[in-house]
């Protein structure tokens, strides 16, 4: 648990220093790129991969 703890305070403390050193421009860029792979990774699963993914019981 206390590992856990530790790094989460070093995660946050992380992007505390990220956000201080990089502009709001640079970060929004880098979230929409995030963002749009992780959309576009999305539609390339059919439904039935992805419901096996959630549920394996049910292959």
């Amino acid at each position: 648990m206390e590992e856990s703890n530790n790094q989460r305070e070093w995660f946050i403390d992380y992007w505390v220093s990220y956000m201080k050193t990089h502009s709001d421009k640079e970060w929004s860029r880098q979230q929409n790129v995030l963002i749009n792979s992780m959309l576009k990774s999305a539609k390339q699963w059919l439904r039935e991969e992805y419901l096996k993914l959630k549920s394996p019981t049910l292959s």
